[in-house]
């Protein structure tokens, strides 16, 4: 059984689905609720022909979904009835926003006292930049993070919505710690996340150079200022990474790459010096000259047998068909009703030691509106009073 399987998530959230699909995952009862007209943004991205995109395939799995125009007052009364039969409410809006239809954290507390109300914005619901609009590449350059990952010449950004998605983690985390306290106190509360904020307390290596060595850090590629080598290198047939960390992995990759002189020089022996002095110039150079003669294969069994931390940069049609992803069923097989059989990115958490439905029962995405009526027949909602609420566009 999945761990969350009595917890009861409504989901307003659009366009940043990632923490109703945390819940959604781990075995959640998760409702999302969509405008009447069209759906959660997220069901158009990637789409082709009219159709829905994965996109939506993949983040509304596990969920349910009911069209619901909370903008209307109808709308925000029927919201009104169904919040206590929920643990956690989730937005990525400003709580501001929700005050204005009457649907605060406060007016819903009144009616479940016991409510987790989860806010997620892109500043905070404070401050000077509370209003800024944003996306994944403006937050990364808010926070700093752009500004020291690329390469000298040019900040780059990640190659995916990293800034969402951890915001999105530490949202879910944090109205876990507080379901958790209101079923000792009987007492619910707001958990509001900014995603600038947290990728503000992301960067702890260095802050911690900024703070504790009174210097700026600067762009070095696929280095990294203390720990070296760490990078990226061209062999015969591609690109392989390499990250040493500590003296005795430098020694054995050296013996075991038959280079004696990298674990005999005391210029490359030992940090500091390897690191700091003389890494980012002729070893680095040495490096590449070694990497360059040899295949991805060979550079791969070297770090091996040397047991140092090193592989080939995969494409995702290598790591598709990777053995290893697939003895940890980290891709599925979905049967979606939109988009037929998929293939989609199983659970991170493996859960042992406990009866668990298996990676491949997860449910698929639901269509629009798929629960709409089953939910408003719980209300006591008749099927006469449904179409007058279809009519006015509230469903």
């Amino acid at each position: 059984m999945k761990p969350l399987c009595s917890l009861k998530v409504l989901d307003l959230t659009d366009g940043n689905p990632y923490t109703g699909s945390m819940f959604a995952d781990y075995g959640a009862d998760v409702l999302k609720i969509e405008n009447p007209h069209g759906g959660d943004s997220i069901r158009r991205r990637g789409a082709k022909d009219g159709k829905e995109g994965i996109y939506q395939a993949f983040y509304n799995r596990g969920k349910k979904s009911m069209t619901l125009d909370i903008t209307k007052s109808a709308g925000g009364e029927v919201l009104k009835r169904l919040v206590p039969q929920f643990d956690m409410l989730v937005v990525n809006q400003p709580e501001a926003a929700m005050k204005k239809l009457g649907l605060g954290y406060e007016d819903l507390k009144a009616v479940n006292p016991k409510l987790i109300y989860g806010v997620l914005t892109p500043y905070g619901e404070s401050g000077p930049w509370k209003d800024m609009p944003d996306y994944d590449l403006l937050i990364n350059s808010r926070s700093g993070l752009q500004e020291k990952t690329g390469f000298p010449e040019r900040p780059t950004k990640f190659g995916f919505p990293l800034a969402y998605i951890y915001s999105s983690w530490h949202l879910s985390a944090g109205m876990l710690a507080a379901y958790l306290k209101a079923q000792e106190t009987g007492e619910g509360m707001k958990v509001s996340v900014s995603v600038w904020h947290t990728m503000v307390s992301l960067d702890d290596t260095f802050v911690e150079g900024l703070l504790g060595m009174n210097t700026l850090p600067k762009r070095i590629g696929n280095g990294f200022p203390t720990t070296n080598p760490t990078d990226t290198f061209r062999c015969k047939d591609g690109w392989f990474s390499l990250s040493i960390g500590s003296d005795v992995q430098w020694i054995n990759f050296a013996k075991c790459a038959g280079n004696d002189v990298w674990a005999e020089d005391p210029r490359y022996a030992h940090d500091p010096a390897r690191s700091m002095e003389n890494y980012f110039g002729d070893l680095d150079q040495q490096l590449r000259d070694y990497f360059a003669t040899i295949t991805i294969e060979e550079a791969d069994m070297i770090c091996r047998e040397a047991m140092v931390p090193g592989g080939p940069c995969n494409t995702f049609k290598e790591l598709a068909e990777d053995p290893q992803v697939a003895d940890r069923k980290m891709l599925i097989h979905i049967q979606d009703p939109e988009a037929g059989d998929t293939l989609q990115i199983g659970r991170a958490a493996k859960f042992i030691g406990a009866a668990e439905d298996g990676d491949d029962e997860i449910a698929p995405a639901p269509t629009l509106g798929a629960d709409t009526e089953g939910y408003l027949k719980e209300l006591g909602i008749s099927g006469e009073k449904m179409e007058h609420m279809r009519a006015e566009g509230i469903i």
